[in-house]
């Protein structure tokens, strides 16, 4: 009797050990159901996506089951992937939201992450006027986007309208950086490194932005209507997650792990390009907002400006392009006063 006792018990012994395996060995598996695969589409590759790049690499996406893909677009095909729904968020500047609504796709602004304006007129050093500008040609990247905003505000400086130069569709700020170095053009509408790159070979910023302080809202997340509608969760934990990589980014004390997170995103040796590396996050560090939201008030210029080549912008609503009740509920809750 003692002898079928011990059996029997070994047996629920082995049986007890079995199922805990295959209870831990569950884990990893409930684990990885409960993750959400997003992907995040950005324009660029460059230090004004740091918070993104930062939540990917210290786990604040993760944390909260979100698993992360980034990839950057190297056309204005951006807004076409989120509404299509091959992309779930988008990093982008707040006039493609604008042009958007103007062609009837379903976009809004869920936060806005960085303000200002730090772009540049960037001259031949024989250009030290308005008057030397006119009629010569300057290098953007298209006739809407950041750049060409860029140039519109510049030229409104030196008392100028855009039939006085002739803009060029060069590309990014590669290649506009390469087409003034090698005389292919005699301006550029420039951002760092390439502004302070230029200053060091003898060219002049004939009007920079940066220290003029424009209320202008440079970096917004956009989100298409229908992720809004059907999975405002997945839109919650994103927000939180990149909210918490600008907390990160904005505090100094940060530096050297930001720096190093920047520099493995941009594909670059640190040691080798610190000086560029270090100069990007100085100055979008500056530009980061502490309580993100995307501020209608902030986009006034951008809309006056796309009025200009499309009068229908004016009867645009920017506070309707806008959903700011997720940054709302982290104010809520304090996050942004930690």
């Amino acid at each position: 009797m003692e002898k079928w006792s011990n059996g029997v018990m070994g047996r629920i012994r082995q049986n007890a050990v079995s199922l805990l395996f295959f209870f831990v060995s569950l884990v990893p598996t409930l684990v990885n159901a409960q993750m959400k695969s997003i992907i995040i589409g950005e324009g660029v590759r460059g230090a004004m996506y740091l918070p993104a790049y930062i939540a990917e690499e210290k786990g604040f996406f993760k944390r909260r089951e979100l698993d992360t893909r980034m990839v950057t677009f190297s056309r204005s095909n951006d807004i076409n992937a989120l509404v299509s729904g091959d992309i779930q968020f988008d990093l982008t500047a707040p006039d493609k939201v604008v042009h958007s609504a103007l062609g009837g796709f379903p976009v809004k602004m869920v936060m806005g992450t960085a303000r200002g304006l730090n772009l540049a007129l960037t001259v031949h050093p024989s250009i030290r006027s308005a008057a030397d500008l006119k009629g010569k040609s300057v290098a953007i990247t298209g006739f809407s986007g950041l750049p060409y905003t860029g140039l519109l505000l510049c030229l409104r400086e030196l008392g100028m309208t855009k039939e006085q130069v002739v803009p060029l569709n060069i590309g990014g700020k590669a290649a506009r950086f390469e087409a003034l170095l090698g005389n292919r053009v005699p301006a550029a509408i420039l951002d760092p490194p390439y502004t302070t790159l230029a200053a060091k070979e003898g060219y002049r910023l004939l009007v920079d932005l940066a220290p003029l302080d424009v209320p202008y809202l440079r970096n917004i997340v956009a989100v298409s209507e229908k992720t809004l509608r059907d999975d405002s969760r997945t839109v919650a934990r994103f927000v939180a997650g990149l909210a918490e990589g600008m907390q990160f980014y904005r505090n100094k004390a940060n530096k050297d792990d930001s720096m190093k997170i920047l520099a493995k995103y941009l594909r670059l040796p640190l040691e080798k390009h610190r000086a560029m590396i270090e100069e990007g996050y100085e100055t979008y560090r500056d530009m980061m907002l502490k309580k993100p939201y995307a501020d209608a008030a902030s986009m006034k210029i951008l809309l006056e400006i796309i009025a200009e080549s499309n009068p229908k912008a004016k009867s645009v609503n920017l506070s309707a392009l806008v959903d700011s009740s997720f940054v709302e509920r982290l104010d809520r809750e304090g996050m942004f006063d930690r």
